[in-house]
């Protein structure tokens, strides 16, 4: 996998050094509606910026994955051994995968609803203070999340954009997940077990070639669950900027800010002393992360040479990353690396 994100990184690259000779960019005020919307040069994990035209529906799937190894107190690294010295196990390596099916549509050309269930794979590894390793393993659905994107400004014909998100998530996923009859521990778990709120705002300006981004989206967890606790709140703030090279390929960095908080209350089934992440207040972190996406889009009609009016085409993206800053409140598996892979078709009927 690390090969993977070196090549995303190289195509990144290459694809930049294609643009160096551009066209004079349009006057964004002749252009329509529509012919502004297809100018998004924007991946489909950005769902902040991921607007549709009114009458408009969209199928679309991200896989991604996490790799997190080692563990971390503050921005000290630990070693195994520092970590036994308090702790029965230590975590050595996690590795989180996650499919996201999507569904938005939407009903006018200020308003886009979208519908997400992600379908989760973790596995843990540990070791023991006496030498002794073995891992755990759990999937299943996590939870739903419902997001209502609203255009609420907009100048010169949508050039710029801002962008209200009112989304929240239900507890769908299970925070009862176990192995050999043990419940696993919190960052196992599928699920919060409880509702949540998801206020947003983005901002997207755009010119024919470029596009850029601000945006926030925080997770408000309201109430405690079933097992007697809360997970924290998080908070994320990231920029991007995406530059078009050609018709049907753009690229993208993006910085992102991330903070979450520690759990309130406890699942009295987990034993603090028995591993860091069965400890509630070693759980929270901040994390600022540097990723490149390559974004490809097949215009309808573009493989057939059939064109279907009802059919806007497809897109592909593909985005990589890694930690640049990261505090933990631990001892807590840092992360190493990240990788995403996704698709969309948008369309009417």
């Amino acid at each position: 996998m690390r090969r993977a994100v070196c090549a995303v990184l190289l195509v990144w690259a290459t694809a930049i050094g294609w643009a160096a000779e551009e066209r004079p960019p349009k006057d964004l005020t002749e252009l329509s509606l529509e012919e502004l919307m297809n100018l998004d040069a924007l991946s489909v994990d950005v769902l902040g910026t991921h607007t549709h035209l009114g009458g408009e529906w969209m199928l679309g799937y991200e896989f991604k994955r996490v790799s997190m190894t080692g563990n971390l107190d503050g921005t000290t690294r630990l070693s195994n051994r520092d970590v036994l010295k308090r702790f029965d196990v230590s975590p050595t390596h996690m590795l989180m995968e996650m499919h996201m099916p999507m569904l938005m549509y939407a009903p006018s050309d200020d308003v886009t609803l979208t519908a997400m269930v992600p379908y989760l794979r973790n596995i843990m590894d540990h070791v023991t203070r006496e030498g002794a390793r073995f891992n755990e393993k759990s999937d299943g659905i996590g939870d739903l999340e419902l997001d209502g994107l609203i255009t609420v400004y907009r100048r010169a014909r949508w050039a710029h954009r801002l962008i209200i998100d009112a989304g929240g998530s239900a507890p769908t996923g299970s925070i009862d997940a176990k192995q050999d009859n043990m419940r696993l521990e919190y960052p196992m778990q599928l699920g919060s077990g409880t509702f949540a709120l998801r206020p947003g705002l983005t901002y997207l300006g755009q010119t024919e070639r470029w596009a850029w981004v601000a945006e926030t989206v925080e997770t408000i967890r309201v109430g405690k669950n079933g097992n007697g606790y809360r997970l924290g709140n998080q908070y994320r703030v990231d920029g991007r900027i995406a530059r078009k090279l050609t018709n049907w390929l753009s690229v993208s960095t993006q910085a992102e800010g991330r903070l979450w908080e520690n759990i309130h209350g406890a699942d009295p089934e987990l034993k603090i002393s028995d591993e860091p992440t069965k400890d509630p207040n070693a759980q929270g972190g901040k994390r600022v992360d540097l990723s490149f996406g390559v974004n490809l889009y097949l215009p309808q009609g573009m493989l057939t040479g059939h064109p279907d009016y009802n059919n806007k085409g497809l897109r592909f993206a593909i985005q990589a990353g890694f930690p640049v800053y990261e505090s933990l409140d631990g001892p807590q598996l840092g992360t190493d690396w990240f990788l995403s892979v996704g698709g969309s078709c948008t369309f009417t009927f």
